[in-house]
């Protein structure tokens, strides 16, 4: 006989908060990049410090989503289960996506920068940067409002 119990991932909103407020690199990272996103430097310089971003960001956000996923989330049994639950589940489920499109990125631009700066190349990368800085700063508000409602709760 096998007994299964059907689980799921709940935030450890303390924890995910300091988490959170442990890191201000990370955020002025975050901050730089839509920054050099709107600049009008030359292209060759653009792509260096684009390249150089991405590579940090990634670097910061390995880190970043290790720790949340370490001591930020849970897993429990699903009767425990309920809005906060799913919510914590889709939320949780954006690290892995959100970490495979910034090392695209990253690859990408290090490529576009041994290559030959390209400007065509070089405005899609730009607006993709620009992309994937908005759906992680989606991203955060939607673990900060998690965090918020899981402080409601008790």
């Amino acid at each position: 006989m096998v007994v299964t119990t059907k689980s799921t991932i709940v935030v450890n909103a303390a924890f995910l908060r300091e988490i959170k407020d442990s890191n201000p690199e990370f955020y002025e990272t975050i901050d730089r990049l839509r920054h050099v996103c709107e600049t009008d430097d030359s292209p060759a310089r653009l792509c260096r410090n684009l390249t150089r971003l991405l590579d940090q960001l990634r670097e910061q956000l390995a880190l970043q989503f290790s720790l949340e996923e370490c001591y930020g989330y849970m897993v429990v049994p699903s009767h425990a289960d309920g809005f906060l639950g799913e919510m914590a589940v889709e939320v949780h489920a954006h690290h892995g996506m959100l970490y495979m499109h910034l090392s695209d990125l990253a690859e990408q631009a290090e490529e576009l920068q041994y290559r030959g700066v390209e400007p065509r190349q070089l405005r899609v990368l730009v607006e993709s940067a620009c992309e994937f800085e908005f759906r992680l700063r989606e991203h955060e508000r939607a673990e900060n409002e998690l965090i918020e409602r899981s402080f409601r709760l008790f």
